[in-house]
């Protein structure tokens, strides 16, 4: 009788839960149909840290019944089934007596399975929903018994007794879960310190790490990331460790849920090895693809999904974000009254730091060494580019942006250079446009003008000359005589 009266205090909990706030008492408590009543309660504690999905599910079992010895003041269990689960006894009045091996006031987890087992949709005394609203439930009129409650988020919230009340805590967190990017392709990708934002040129490859805690409880256990279109996700890369090492493939599957870009379900046994608050790495990797030239960000979201079969149970979801900069042109030259006017058919090409010009494949951007090799993009009326244009999908660095085809009648503008500053995120960082101007060329003396009027200047100096000789030559001749 003394380990049964341990037990009375167990509160054991190996559960995970769910949903973001805590307000209080809304939940939804439905007795089961025939279920004895009685002057008994239990009020459950929901946990503090909850997911992103806010429902969860408790049930509620009789395990024994329970009354006081009105002589000894000690709790007497009995039972009128057959049978009792392994770790009890029952002798021939009915009566309940524990014979496992639990210290103290814990069960062992052979116990914890074994009532698990024995209790039936009989034993089913009420039925709890509760939402983000919330912080906790109370189960009424309940007859005085040895409880085993349940709930969607795991195996076990406790096994307690009601003598009269019993109040226990569901104190299990929603397991951690992280995701970062690291940088990739010898450090050309820029990460920002938290390692959620990152500016990568299309044709990148980042790298990402997702870190998994276990929780008690743990059950069917999926990580989730979806991720957008401008990115490619690459399974050759996927590995998997914990503290012993590398991951057996045999411990889980990558079988992509509907809407996923890689899922990993852990199995069962394995998540059953790893102790309360071991972690699980996750990584893989991505390139950002031709997509990413028409959006200027990109992003995945990692989040894991846990508890019975069919629940909804989820963690917060981790989102990380890729960003790549985009150059623009606005055209134009100085009319006669000094206002700027856009001008179209002028041909630009973008050249990096190093020299090489900006090239759009197939397989993503390519600097090429010469300039007959690069994309080009001319500008339209508005003194745009033209369709849309943008020299995008660029990583931070210092660009020239070059004028190669000059419109008729216009000199070459001067080159342009942009500076897309390392991990500044913001639009005006991002998005730069490079005000090019063309002046008109030399222009010829027009009919008319001073072109003109110095040959007429020029011929009266010389007929003057010319009667200045003569006149002097007759004086000459004059004086002979």
């Amino acid at each position: 009788m003394k380990k049964t009266a341990k037990i009375v205090a167990v509160a054991l909990a190996i559960v995970l839960a769910l949903s973001l706030s805590v307000v209080a008492f809304a939940a939804t408590v439905t007795p089961a149909a025939g279920a004895a009543t009685g002057s008994a309660s239990i009020t459950v504690n929901t946990p503090e840290n909850k997911g992103e999905v806010a429902t969860n599910t408790y049930k509620v079992y009789k395990v024994f019944d329970a009354q006081v010895d009105p002589t000894t003041g000690n709790i007497i269990y009995s039972t009128t089934k057959g049978s009792v689960p392994a770790g009890f006894t029952k002798d021939a009045n009915g009566q309940v007596t524990y014979t496992g091996e639990a210290t103290g006031t814990e069960l062992t987890e052979a116990d914890i399975r074994a009532i698990a087992a024995y209790v039936t949709n009989a034993d089913l005394v009420a039925t709890v929903e509760t939402t983000a609203a919330d912080d906790s439930f109370t189960v009424n009129n309940l007859p005085y018994g040895y409880y085993y409650i349940t709930t969607t988020t795991g195996t076990l919230v406790t096994v307690t007794s009601t003598n009269p009340t019993a109040t226990v805590d569901d104190k299990n967190d929603v397991p951690p879960v992280d995701k970062i990017i690291t940088k990739a392709n010898g450090g050309v990708v820029d990460v920002d310190a938290a390692g959620k934002k990152a500016m990568g040129e299309v044709g990148n490859v980042l790298e990402f790490t997702a870190t998994v805690t276990k929780k008690s409880g743990a059950e069917n256990y999926i990580f989730h990331d979806v991720m957008t279109s401008g990115l490619t996700y690459d399974p050759s890369t996927l590995t998997i460790t914990d503290k012993n090492g590398t991951v057996a493939a045999s411990s889980y599957s990558t079988a992509v849920s509907e809407g996923d870009t890689l899922s990993v379900r852990f199995y069962n046994d394995y998540i059953n090895t790893l102790a309360d608050g071991d972690v699980i790495t996750i990584k893989y990797s991505a390139t950002v693809n031709n997509n990413a030239l028409v959006t200027d960000e990109e992003n995945n979201t990692a989040y894991l999904s846990y508890g019975h079969e069919g629940s909804e149970n989820s963690t917060p979801k981790q989102k990380v974000e890729v960003f790549d900069a985009n150059i623009l042109v606005n055209k134009f030259y100085k009319d006669g009254n000094d206002q700027n006017q856009p001008l179209a058919g002028a041909g630009f090409v973008l050249k990096n730091a190093d020299n090489k010009y900006y090239s759009v494949t197939d397989n993503g951007i390519v600097w090429v060494d010469s300039i007959d090799n690069a994309t080009e993009y001319f500008t339209d009326a508005t003194g745009a580019l033209a369709d849309g244009k943008k020299f995008s999908g660029l990583a931070s660095g210092t660009y020239t942006l070059v004028e190669k085809t000059v419109p008729a009648g216009y000199n070459k503008g001067e080159d342009t250079t942009i500076t897309v500053t390392a991990n500044d995120y913001t639009a005006a960082n991002l998005s730069q446009t490079a005000d090019v101007e063309n002046e008109t060329g030399s222009v010829l003396p027009s009919t008319g003008g001073m072109g003109t009027v110095i040959f007429y200047v020029a011929g009266a100096i010389l007929v003057v000359a010319a009667a200045a000789v003569l006149i002097a030559k007759k004086r000459t001749n004059a004086t002979a005589a």
